[in-house]
């Protein structure tokens, strides 16, 4: 299942509002729906459980306990979850929804998509927190506010802005990873997850979503041809295997840079949409599907094998990039 939706009980863990889900699944609520709804709705009514880990080692009849290992488990199926370490804080599946509470109540948010992916393993919550903008009067990019976490250390507890909408797990992951210059928070599992804290640090909503309204509809506006394009991939690239070549040949030679390339030119999700062709918006946007669905070392690929690893950190290299090119709009 390319969703993996939670369907531990019987039926999809996830609820929201406005457009079906690509998957069909999920029960439509209404704006107006009360958190307790949401919970129940969205499969995330439940609590995680610790047990301790118990073996048993051959030839004894001992059943012996694993030091600083705990598992988790539901409350209400009893199915194991994870083993984690004992210093690991649990942050309970209706934690996400329980910060909106006063966010909806006070700010003007409205919930927007909540769910349970991987038997309950990963949990997300997403919120509308502002006016969608419209680049170039055609494309429109909604601002959400998404708190999601998870129980088996596959990620952190995260709260941050995006223009993704949620609805699976490659959504999840597009929207972890495509920050931008946006306001974000990552509580790691070694530290207590405080509500308010973290909406302190997330800071006012309204500014932060036009910060990044007003980067997008410049990069929207900046137009950028082929050759400019290869030029300034490949510098932000910083492949040594380029010096001396010309571009044909550093496409070519370079799995990443042939691919955004690709994206850029109409192969890429809007790429054909005024905002994004041929302007600096379809360039970044070339660049984060690049990384979000494509990037890797596969197959012994040499170009592959340099991007993974002279870009660990490809959030940062996104944010980077979008910054340089803002530079070159200004």
């Amino acid at each position: 299942m390319a969703h993996e939706i939670d369907t531990t009980t019987g039926k999809a863990a996830m609820a929201f509002v406005g457009q079906l889900p690509w998957h069909g699944l999920g029960k439509e609520l209404t704006e107006d729906a009360p958190i307790e709804v949401w919970r129940k709705e969205a499969g995330m009514d439940w609590e995680i459980k610790t047990s301790p880990v118990l073996y048993k080692a051959d030839g004894s009849e001992d059943t012996l306990e694993m030091p600083d290992r705990r598992l988790f488990y539901r409350s209400d199926t009893n199915a194991a979850l994870s083993v984690v370490s004992g210093k690991f804080k649990i942050v309970q599946p209706g934690a996400p929804l329980e910060i909106y509470r006063s966010l909806v109540e006070t700010t003007g948010f409205k919930l927007e998509t909540a769910g349970c992916l991987f038997g309950g393993r990963k949990f997300w919550a997403l919120a509308r927190c502002g006016e969608s903008i419209k680049l170039l009067k055609e494309d429109e990019v909604k601002p959400y506010l998404l708190i999601a976490s998870a129980c088996d250390g596959s990620m952190s507890t995260v709260a941050h802005f995006t223009s993704v909408r949620v609805v699976c797990n490659n959504t999840l992951r597009m929207a972890v990873g495509n920050n931008g210059q946006r306001a974000s928070v990552r509580v790691p599992h070694n530290t207590d997850f405080d509500p308010e804290a973290v909406k302190e640090q997330l800071g006012i909503a309204g500014e932060v979503w036009n910060n990044f309204s007003v980067g997008a509809t410049s990069l929207a506006k900046m137009k950028i041809g082929r050759d400019e394009a290869i030029d300034f991939v490949a510098q932000q690239l910083k492949d040594e295997r380029f010096e001396g070549m010309n571009r044909e040949e550093m496409l070519e030679g370079s799995v990443a840079l042939r691919n955004i390339i690709r994206l850029f030119e109409g192969d890429g999700k809007g790429s054909s949409m005024k905002s994004a062709k041929g302007t600096g918006w379809g360039l970044v946007n070339a660049v984060t599907e690049h990384f979000d669905h494509w990037s890797g070392a596969k197959n012994g690929d040499k170009s592959r094998a340099f991007e993974r690893a002279h870009i660990t950190d490809k959030a940062a290299f996104k944010v980077t990039f979008a910054n340089e090119l803002l530079k070159m709009a200004a």
